[in-house]
């Protein structure tokens, strides 16, 4: 038998649901929201959570899509800065290397 599938704002979430979601996303809803068009033809962007007996797709209004871009924007600086100084530190190592190629590839040259 399948589950009820309910659609419910964010900001009425009772507290067990809301205690549901932060488990749910302990890490922010970055990529896992979904975005579909309303009765109104407006895109709504939504999580799902479940519960035994029931499926929520849960609406994130513009108020909690800004809480929850903002801790999830400081995630993906951190993780974007930390990929820029490795890219960096590639870049670094890989410039020494190509001087030595280029007298290598040139036999006319003496080391």
């Amino acid at each position: 038998m399948d589950k009820p599938k309910v659609v419910i704002d964010f900001n009425k979430l009772t507290p067990d649901l809301l205690d549901l979601f932060d488990e749910t996303y302990p890490t922010g809803v970055t990529g896992k929201t979904i975005r579909y068009p309303n009765s109104l033809g407006q895109i709504v962007t939504a999580v799902r959570i479940e519960t035994e007996t029931t499926n929520y797709l849960v609406k994130i209004s513009a108020r909690a899509k800004e809480v929850l871009t903002n801790e999830d924007l400081d995630a993906l600086i951190r993780t974007a800065v930390k990929s820029k100084d490795i890219e960096e530190e590639d870049a670094e190592e890989q410039e020494p290397q190509e001087e030595e190629d280029s007298h290598k590839s040139n036999p006319d040259e003496e080391d």
